[in-house]
């Protein structure tokens, strides 16, 4: 959108005050209470910077502060009355800040990382001999994506996957030149970095072009398929996109009893109670609600919601830079989750993207919560083992 678009949308916002009464947003910050921190404060902002940007707001630490801190949930899009596209505005406010160079330091590392190791974090891609089998494995149709998380922070979910293709007897790859989506880089106002990034990769799936590619991560999905610009999606214009519990529902369904077919047989094994997290880009970007509920209760694996879920579920407070960027409020947001599944009787917290379950991990650590996070893929390999 052009700023022109920008403020014809923000003069949908009718002050109605819906966004701090009905949603919990996870850039709000409970101490210090400031209109900015709601969701019409911040259309409000980028209304300034765009209508009048002598004024400097776009030079202002509270500009940062505010448009940073935004963990783009989409939260604020699901119960607008309006129908006001605060992400939309937001963003834009975003790269009106980088554009002015006003941006926190630490998105600058991530970008430097991009650049020169292809991952967020600036570490090496592991080695592993599973791994390297993979990548030699190039007459594959099937492209497994497991992501940088996946990869660097929570290895765990990539190789339970990677065992989930195999009892489904899935012939997959992963990528030669695999990179990090680089969603990030959008969601920080970085996203004329895509191409430059995105290039290698790119090529080879435009060389290679698999039926389909399987992602762990629903970040990295929603980069691929509402991100990149139809210049990118045109080096994958003919393969399928799906996240793990989409193909693993579609998957297991085509074999009929989902229980006897895959030997899922594991009434019973479960003891603790369990909560299901809906991630905000699977749940608003992506729509994908019904699939894990219907695994899950197809294979008897009793779970508890958290009291707003689907479309209406909370953020876990981590995206978009946040953490790195305002760790002390990322933290906070995950707190009020982990208080809530305390306060519903839950032990381990189960979900479906690596972002979001390394948030919970390490929040729930530090402040000394004795529970237990899982993925999806991760809890039903620890099932199939145990039913061996």
């Amino acid at each position: 959108m052009n700023k022109e678009e920008i403020l014809g949308i923000v003069w949908k916002c009718s002050l109605c005050g819906f966004c701090p009464k009905d949603m919990e947003c996870p850039a709000f910050d409970d101490d210090a209470r400031w209109e900015s921190s709601y969701a019409r404060g911040k259309v409000a902002i980028v209304h300034g910077m765009i209508k009048n940007p002598e004024l400097g707001f776009q030079n202002s630490e509270l500009a940062k502060q505010q448009l940073f801190s935004c963990a783009g949930c989409g939260h604020c899009l699901y119960i607008c009355p309006s129908g006001v596209n605060v992400p939309e505005i937001v963003m834009t406010g975003k790269k009106i800040l980088v554009d002015a160079n006003n941006y926190p330091e630490s998105h600058g590392n991530i970008i430097k990382n991009l650049k020169e190791l292809r991952n967020p974090f600036g570490e090496n891609a592991p080695r592993a001999q599973k791994w390297e089998e993979l990548r030699k494995n190039i007459n594959a149709e099937t492209v497994y994506f497991p992501g940088c998380m996946a990869i660097y922070r929570t290895p765990q979910i990539a190789l339970n996957s990677i065992e989930l293709f195999k009892i489904l007897d899935e012939d997959i790859k992963v990528l030669e030149n695999e990179t990090c989506c680089s969603g990030i880089l959008y969601r920080i106002g970085h996203g004329r970095l895509l191409p430059e990034i995105l290039k290698p990769m790119l090529d080879e799936l435009h060389e290679r072009p698999p039926k389909q590619i399987i992602f762990t991560c629903p970040g990295c999905l929603t980069s691929f398929k509402n991100i990149f610009s139809s210049e990118l999606q045109e080096k994958f214009k003919d393969t399928k996109l799906l996240h793990f519990i989409q193909y693993l529902y579609d998957k297991i369904s085509k074999l009929g009893d989902i229980e006897k077919k895959v030997e899922l047989l594991l009434s019973g094994k479960i003891k603790k109670p369990i909560i299901w997290h809906d991630p905000c880009h699977l749940a608003r970007d992506l729509e994908i609600h019904d699939e894990p509920r219907k695994i899950l209760n197809a294979i008897k694996i009793p779970f508890i919601e958290f009291k707003q879920n689907r479309l209406d579920s909370n953020c876990c407070g981590s995206g978009s830079g946040v953490r790195s960027a305002f760790p002390e409020l990322a933290e906070k947001t995950t707190l009020k989750r982990l208080e809530e599944m305390k306060d519903l009787g839950a032990k381990t917290l189960l979900s479906a993207c690596p972002f979001c379950e390394y948030q919970y991990s390490t929040v729930a650590s530090k402040f000394n919560f004795e529970i237990e996070v899982l993925d999806f893929n991760t809890l039903l390999m620890g099932l199939l083992r145990a039913g061996e």
